[in-house]
């Protein structure tokens, strides 16, 4: 069984790459609107807890580049995070199925 530190680590990870995610669409939607300030955030480590996302003061304007590397950063821990629950969890089964 996936261990609970390694499980919320995981589940903390995949929630803060959403934030992540959540965060370039809105400022990438809103890059026209007048007197729109950047929202920004930052992924900090918890040790035992995992990752968490946190806000940070707006940024003045949509910087669209550094957004769309945002979502490309994302989006591949997003799956590189999801890949390693996979493949722990294959793990696990072959240990279980080699001791039944």
């Amino acid at each position: 069984m996936i261990s609970s530190v390694s499980l919320s680590s995981l589940v903390s990870g995949l929630g803060v790459q959403s934030r992540v995610v959540e965060t370039a669409a809105a400022n990438i939607a809103n890059a026209t609107t007048g007197d729109y300030e950047s929202a920004r955030g930052q992924v900090v480590s918890r040790p035992l807890q995992g990752a968490a996302y946190v806000p940070l003061p707006p940024e003045g304007e949509v910087d669209l580049g550094r957004e769309v590397v945002n979502l490309a950063l994302a989006k591949h821990s997003y799956t590189a995070m999801a890949r390693a629950y996979s493949s722990i969890a294959e793990t696990e089964k072959r240990g279980l199925d080699a001791l039944a």
